[in-house]
């Protein structure tokens, strides 16, 4: 199983108007159509699950339940979280879906406690550090083998150097932003050859899909 990415950056690569800064902000300061929201959302639709890394629970704490279809099933929800970072007050352990932390031999076993307290299945992915491709195949076993990864870009990052990411829906946003905020990949990495797919646009704003060339 390989993942697949929904972003949406700046220009200039920028995943937030600011170092630290929450991404969904940029929604906000930008005003962005219904037609594009609608848009992601029914990319998202499409998966069985979506993900994000432990960085983008800790700074925008979402959801991740917004592009329910009325009347269907709320979508499950998947991060990471080795060492129990993450707040017990968080929003994706409010037990509105199907919730999923990867985890490794090392992560706290009160942290374990809690996210069994919580029903969050806590997946397996590693001795010390998570290994993500192990943790693609424990999703897969569990049913989900159609991930979609929202960010942040260390993840990105990570996901395409190991060679586990398929393709990549990117909105290229109608703006020029702190290039000292986080990178749509951000972190060191081999250069990787994509190819374009689709290409097409809604007002000032760019959609585009791409697929890894490996």
């Amino acid at each position: 199983m390989t993942f697949d990415l929904l972003t949406a950056c700046a220009v200039n690569g920028a995943l937030a108007a600011a170092p630290g800064g929450v991404s969904t902000a940029m929604g906000a300061m930008l005003d962005t159509p219904p037609a594009a929201l609608e848009r992601w959302s029914e990319v998202r639709r499409r998966y069985d699950a979506v993900a994000v890394g432990t960085g983008t629970v800790l700074i925008d704490d979402p959801t991740l339940t917004s592009h329910a279809v009325a009347g269907g099933a709320a979508p499950v929800r998947v991060t990471l979280d080795r060492t129990g970072r993450i707040p017990r007050h968080a929003r994706i352990f409010d037990g509105s879906a199907r919730t999923l932390v990867g985890v490794v031999a090392s992560t706290p076993a009160a942290y374990l406690d809690f996210l069994a307290s919580r029903g969050v299945e806590a997946v397996p992915a590693g001795k010390d550090r998570i290994d993500l491709a192990a943790f693609a195949a424990a999703l897969a076993g569990r049913g989900l083998r159609r991930v979609v990864v929202e960010g942040g870009g260390r993840l990105n990052r990570e996901l395409l150097r190991q060679g586990l990411v398929d393709r990549i829906h990117l909105t290229l946003l109608p703006a020029a932003l702190d290039s000292t905020a986080v990178n749509l990949f951000q972190g060191p990495g081999e250069p990787v050859r994509l190819r374009l797919l689709t290409c097409d646009c809604l007002g000032d704003y760019l959609f585009l899909v791409y697929q890894t060339i490996r």
